[in-house]
């Protein structure tokens, strides 16, 4: 699983830290005289502490970036309080707060909807004879 998306995460973020660090090496040298050889040493210890983590932490950025809600998508929802755009369904047992996608025509109590789309968490919902 360590492709290319991965390592492109893991870079970027080494590659900010890292852009800190030698910001905050040459603000030191202004005050303090620091030889080059010194700043490169660190800069190159620092990039090889981030080459040698890699392997322990690679999963960490391997993580979907998909929303889990997104498996409501395409499921059946119940209207439990009416929706005029907004109100609240029942998706596998569980209550939601929905939106109509058609605002022109509510939905009342008890019919049978499904699950379009995911706004924050709210879910976009469409009459199941819609289509």
């Amino acid at each position: 699983m360590r492709n290319a998306k991965v390592i492109l995460k893991y870079a970027l973020l080494q590659l900010a830290q890292t852009s800190v660090v030698v910001g905050v090496l040459l603000l030191v040298r202004q005050f303090v005289s620091i030889p080059a050889w010194i700043i490169a040493t660190i800069l190159a210890l620092w990039i090889l502490k981030d080459i040698a983590l890699y392997p322990k932490l690679w999963r960490a950025y391997a993580f979907d970036d998909n929303s889990p809600l997104r498996k409501l998508v395409g499921l059946e929802a119940t209207v439990v309080l009416r929706l005029d755009p907004v109100g609240y369904v029942r998706v596998e047992g569980e209550l939601w707060k929905a939106e109509i996608r058609n605002h022109d025509r509510g939905a009342e109590r008890g019919e049978r909807t499904r699950v379009v789309d995911i706004r924050g968490t709210t879910l976009i919902v469409e009459k199941c004879d819609e289509r």
